[in-house]
């Protein structure tokens, strides 16, 4: 027969509980790279319709 006693149940849950938090941790941040890869085109001057592009360089490469 086997038998589970009071400690081994405690880290079991332990265990269940640290992985539990982990995985959603993971979830949450997957949402917020998600979020933040989200762009929208926007023109600078919408009477001319030119569109101006920023390019953030190569400053020490």
């Amino acid at each position: 027969m086997f038998v589970i006693n009071q400690k081994r149940i405690k880290i079991i849950l332990g265990f269940l509980l640290i992985s539990l938090f982990a995985f959603s941790c993971s979830i949450i941040k997957n949402q917020n790279n998600n979020l933040l890869k989200e762009t929208t085109e926007t023109t600078a001057t919408p009477v001319s319709g030119k569109t101006v592009i920023l390019d953030a360089g190569h400053r020490f490469s």
